[in-house]
């Protein structure tokens, strides 16, 4: 594997080596408009500077480990699928320990990338974005790759689709290693403990300390299914092992379970099951 670069405009009046300038242009002509892309090997170790920043975005994925990033006045060291986009205007300085280390990069500008970032939930750096283990980052620089070898006049808008698809899968793998790290533990630990009493959802929430919509989004990810949902399953599993395993009246199998209301407690098992409380219990009884 070499490293190679794509570049939408010629520049044969400037110096391929000289990445502060070669490819480096802004524009809001367009909402996105993508200047050049590639793949970078370390080949030697070696600090890449650039000190006063470029004209366009510069967006890193990183593939390998053995590189490091200058943030905040420190060396930061970058795990594979780190994701940062350097704005315009800004200086930046990245390293690489080995040889093998590795990144893919896109270099694009236009009228709405700060728009389009923010509807992706992408930060700017120094924001350091991980992505999750498994995502399609690399198909997607891919085919932005294939998109240069297109030379005709819907190449331009053909690239900017293209980004635009990259920048979605980028939201997408950030989301989920989010999601990934997340962990519920402790309140479906509480929920399996207690789904018999009345359980209150945001109380779950205040345990992993996140917000009702972060921790419903999170647990049906985690659980597949909502958190009412699986409080309801918790129920509807007791009963019907009680039902099949007891003499206990309905309305004290339902009592157990958590529904003081009988008629709900048959409600309920009904639409979960598919037939009533006591043609379960006629049909599956080991008594």
């Amino acid at each position: 594997m070499k490293s190679f670069g794509h570049y939408l405009k010629d520049y044969d009046s400037r110096n391929i080596q000289d990445s502060t300038f070669y490819g480096n242009d802004s524009s809001n002509e367009l909402p996105l408009f993508v200047n050049c892309a590639g793949l970078s090997i370390a080949g030697v170790k070696h600090t890449h500077s650039i000190e006063r920043g470029r004209l366009d975005y510069y967006l890193i994925y990183v593939l390998t480990d053995g590189m490091s990033v200058l943030r905040q006045d420190k060396w930061q060291e970058l795990e594979p699928g780190s994701i940062l986009i350097v704005p315009p205007n800004t200086p930046h300085k990245h390293r690489h320990e080995n040889a093998t280390a590795s990144f893919l990069w896109v270099h694009f500008t236009g009228g709405d990338v700060e728009s389009t970032l923010k509807r992706y939930k992408i930060g700017l750096f120094p924001s350091i974005h991980r992505t999750a283990t498994v995502n399609n980052i690399s198909n997607r620089f891919q085919k932005l790759f294939e998109g240069f070898a297109r030379n005709d006049s819907y190449r331009t808008y053909d690239l900017a689709a293209l980004l635009d698809r990259l920048l979605i899968e980028i939201g997408r793998a950030i989301g989920k290693r989010e999601t990934e790290r997340v962990s519920l533990s402790k309140s479906i630990r509480y929920v399996n403990e207690n789904y018999a009493t009345q359980i209150k959802i945001p109380s779950l929430a205040q345990m992993e300390n996140m917000c009702m919509t972060a921790y419903n989004m999170v647990f049906k990810k985690q659980m597949g299914m909502s958190p009412t949902k699986y409080i309801i399953k918790l129920r509807t599993d007791n009963a019907k092992e009680l039902l099949r395993t007891t003499n206990l009246k309905i309305r004290e199998v339902g009592a157990i379970c958590g529904y003081d209301d009988v008629n709900f407690f048959r409600k309920t098992f009904k639409k979960e099951v598919g037939i009533s409380p006591l043609e379960y219990r006629e049909r599956f009884s080991i008594l």
